[in-house]
């Protein structure tokens, strides 16, 4: 059976376009209900949200890995940092879409939380390997304070916002402040 309007094309076609990267708004999208569509039209269904979260995650993922990566500096390193986190509040919104059940969304919700804090893990592995390949403990030192200092988990916190923490120089060690009294 060939399925047409409704919410499944309203979900299908907001799928397709924001999977390919689209700022579109998932709060715009019709609720879902299972209830409403056949069993295999609604894992259809799923399958797409799940593969469009894929799609965009990849994406999100393969760009961070790339801009670290060609990082020249900590000014770089933290700019990756900050622009990733900027990328992942339209995928949380996604998985949290107003229109799922709940009992879905918060599972995708936990899915995303979860390859994001996998990732925050991944980079603080990275940088702990760089002193094995003979990386000199000032400039891994610099790097992990970049990194703790620009997390990605920061996007998983209720008051998050991003800050633009890329603008301050990482490798400049704080000045104490003494009080008068």
């Amino acid at each position: 059976m060939w399925i047409t309007g409704g919410h499944y094309q309203a979900w299908s076609a907001f799928l397709q376009q924001w999977g390919d990267g689209s700022p579109a708004d998932p709060a715009t999208l019709p609720r879902l209900e299972p209830a409403d569509l056949a069993g295999d039209t609604w894992e259809r269904l799923m399958n797409q949200i799940t593969a469009a979260l894929d799609r965009r995650l990849t994406t999100w993922s393969d760009t961070l890995s790339r801009e670290l990566s060609n990082a020249p500096d900590e000014f770089a390193a933290a700019r990756a940092l900050d622009h990733a986190r900027w990328g992942l509040p339209p995928i949380r919104a996604l998985a949290a879409a107003p229109g799922l059940p709940e009992a879905v969304s918060t599972r995708l919700t936990e899915l995303v939380d979860n390859q994001i804090r996998s990732t925050q893990d991944q980079i603080d592995e990275q940088v702990r390997r760089m002193r094995h390949r003979g990386v000199s403990s000032t400039a891994v030192e610099a790097r992990l304070r970049t990194v703790r200092e620009n997390p990605l988990t920061a996007v998983l916190s209720q008051s998050h916002a991003t800050r633009g923490g890329w603008d301050a120089d990482p490798t400049v060690t704080p000045r104490r402040r003494v009080s008068p009294h």
